[in-house]
């Protein structure tokens, strides 16, 4: 499980689109999308102070979710602070100053499309810039609460490593896997000190199944299921416009989220779960967790 993790002077990972970076008339069309930041850590009061983006011979302010593009460099002044960023080249990086200025270079497959995905998860940080959980350790005490997936029976894929959160109650907790036939079998089962778990769903499910989370005194809530080997297509264009494995899971959780209706919300939750603790798929599990769906 992942615990609460907060710091002092840092700016949580965010993506967001190329096409959202302030720009004079026609410069969209002349650069080429290349990457984005991701995050800076600094213990300057502001950022811009630390580290800028030089771009056609000007200094741009360093935006936690700003575009990179062809050409620019990444300019680091002080010796205690980085800059991550995430390019088709350099893949995920930290910048510090004894490696600036940095070059970028290179073209993502897709930028325009995909850029609308990447704001997507920029949005994710603009609440809470400082938080990173998804065991919900200490949070929200009360009554046992599942949100996520609650709107209409979710169709989950057999094979897959369910991801599943939960709010309030007393632990220990029991996560469970039920068939809704013969005799409510248990296909698969957990137990947990936190407040999210995953549980491997067998190949072999099939139909109707219920998953139900339960607390040490005995409270319990549940979700119906029904397995479904074929989840939607995801279009090309995500893998391909993605800099980086967990920027194009968190991508593909997205667009799985934005599907109507909404039965595929527990598997978005899974493939976003599988980008371990990248922040932005640690931030869409908490919102999930909490019953909030980000939209654009």
């Amino acid at each position: 499980m992942l615990l609460t993790w907060v710091r002092r002077g840092v700016l949580a990972f965010a993506l967001m689109a190329a096409a959202s970076l302030p720009a004079p008339a026609g410069d969209g069309a002349m650069r080429t999308p290349a990457g984005y930041v991701v995050g800076i850590e600094t213990p300057a009061a502001e950022p811009d102070e630390a580290a800028h983006i030089l771009r056609e011979g000007q200094e741009v302010p360093v935006q936690i979710g700003g575009a990179l593009f062809d050409g620019d460099q990444v300019v680091v002044r002080t010796p205690d602070t980085w800059v991550a960023i995430e390019t088709v080249n350099d893949r995920h990086m930290r910048v510090d100053a004894a490696h600036s200025p940095h070059p970028v270079k290179g073209e993502l497959p897709a930028g325009g499309r995909f850029s609308a995905f990447a704001a997507m998860v920029g949005e994710l940080f603009r609440a809470r810039p400082e938080a990173r959980t998804v065991n919900l350790m200490g949070r929200n005490e009360g009554a046992l609460r599942l949100q996520i997936g609650r709107s209409v029976t979710q169709r989950v894929v057999p094979g897959t490593r369910l991801w599943i959160g939960w709010q309030g109650g007393v632990k220990p907790y029991t996560v469970e896997v039920r068939q809704r036939a013969e005799g409510d079998a248990v296909l698969a089962a957990t137990r947990a000190s936190g407040r999210s778990a995953s549980v491997a769903l067998p190949r072999a499910a099939s139909g109707p199944l219920r998953l139900s989370v339960s607390d040490a005194e005995g409270a319990q809530v549940h979700m119906d299921l029904i397995a479904d080997p074929a989840p939607p297509a995801v279009p090309a264009w995500i893998s391909d416009g993605a800099p980086t494995p967990a920027f194009g899971q968190v991508a593909t959780a997205l667009w799985l989220l934005d599907r109507k209706p909404a039965e595929w919300d527990l598997h978005a939750a899974a493939i976003a779960a599988e980008a371990g603790d990248y922040g932005a798929a640690e931030a869409l599990l908490l919102r999930l967790a909490e019953g909030k769906r980000p939209s654009r």
